[in-house]
């Protein structure tokens, strides 16, 4: 029996910003900053911090006792009426609205023996306590090679994954292969920060880590949809938990490529494609025009100071991994002469 606690306070350190957990179990809060590579304190000190509260509602609907694990897939509906948004999944509603710094949770009492979907059920506050900080949360990877650091944008599918183990097997170092938090820095920069602690990797892309890392490997998931995952503690050589990006790259995977192909995206195309890979697009409804104008301010400053490009990576980036990426980033630093 989980045993509810009274406050918790996730700290972001890099970010001005820190969560309020208020009535959930003590055990959910410890999972979600593990996940988020928080750290996680008792609550004190904690004027300003954005309130998530807690309220368990068996009335929900959830078809069946939910099973443990990343790799469950929840379909999100979002619905906004007049300046109130709710978020809903099987078992669980998250309510928030604009400007102001708290969020409800409500579940059905089995989802807290979830952390994963607890996880899920809690990232709507997450994504708006992020834009009301200036921050955004993006679908995307990001990775260190040959000490050329890319942000890399894709959709579901296009390869972000492959290409962070591609990067550790070229010896760099990733910082994640999906759930990127970009956030202005204290002087003019901007820099990306993980989000998802570990590396979750699906088929071919097996085989594109190095030996040793295939060894560290976890399984995970139902015989329908096998993943692996690299977890960040025990490969702590092939991670890294912030970079200040050099270059944005949208990835898109092209099978009839034998390699790659890189082509520069203008400001208005790469800004496309951040809106694309914003992972709270409820956020730009009309009725969130507080946290709409810092996202699109944030997302402006990236492209407006960064190169983009379009990046096709080909089959072969399985077969030679470091051979290609080592390509891509050589290349990249002839069309951005002032990467470091």
């Amino acid at each position: 029996m989980l045993r509810h606690g009274g406050a918790s306070l996730l700290h972001f350190e890099e970010l001005p910003l820190s969560l309020r957990f208020e009535g959930f179990p003590g055990e959910i809060v410890q999972s979600i900053a593990r996940r988020w590579l928080c750290t996680v304190r008792a609550a004190e000190d904690d004027e300003g911090a954005y309130r998530v509260s807690l309220l368990e509602e068996p009335r929900l609907r959830v078809p069946h006792p939910p099973s443990v694990g990343p790799e469950r897939q929840v379909r999100l509906w979002a619905s906004t009426v007049d300046s109130t948004t709710q978020l809903r999944m099987p078992g669980a509603r998250t309510s928030f609205a604009a400007g102001r710094p708290r969020a409800q949770v409500e579940v059905h009492p089995l989802l807290l023996r979830s952390p994963s979907l607890m996880e899920l059920a809690v990232g709507g506050p997450l994504g708006h306590a992020l834009a009301l900080s200036g921050a955004s949360f993006l679908h995307g990877a990001a990775f260190v090679v040959d000490d050329l650091p890319i942000l890399l944008l894709g959709e579901a599918g296009s390869g972000k994954s492959t290409a962070a183990a591609a990067a550790q097997a070229a010896g760099g170092t990733v910082v994640s292969d999906d759930s990127l938090i970009l956030y202005p820095k204290a002087a003019h920069g901007l820099a990306v920060r993980a989000l998802r602690r570990d590396l979750i990797l699906r088929g071919a892309s097996l085989e594109v880590l190095s030996g040793s890392l295939r060894d560290q490997l976890q399984h995970v998931g139902p015989t329908t949809d096998p993943r692996w995952v690299l977890d960040r503690e025990g490969a702590a050589s092939a991670f890294c938990t912030t970079l200040e990006p050099a270059a944005v790259c949208v990835l898109r995977r092209d099978r009839r490529l034998k390699s790659f192909r890189l082509v520069a995206l203008s400001h208005a195309m790469a800004l496309t494609s951040l809106l694309e890979a914003n992972a709270s697009p409820h956020l730009l409804h009309p009725a969130f025009p507080r946290e709409q104008q810092r996202l699109l301010s944030l997302w402006s400053r990236l492209t407006s100071s960064l190169p983009a490009f379009e990046l096709r990576l080909g089959p072969a980036v399985l077969d030679s991994p470091a051979e290609v990426l080592g390509e891509v980033v050589a290349r990249l630093r002839t069309l951005t002469p002032e990467a470091p």
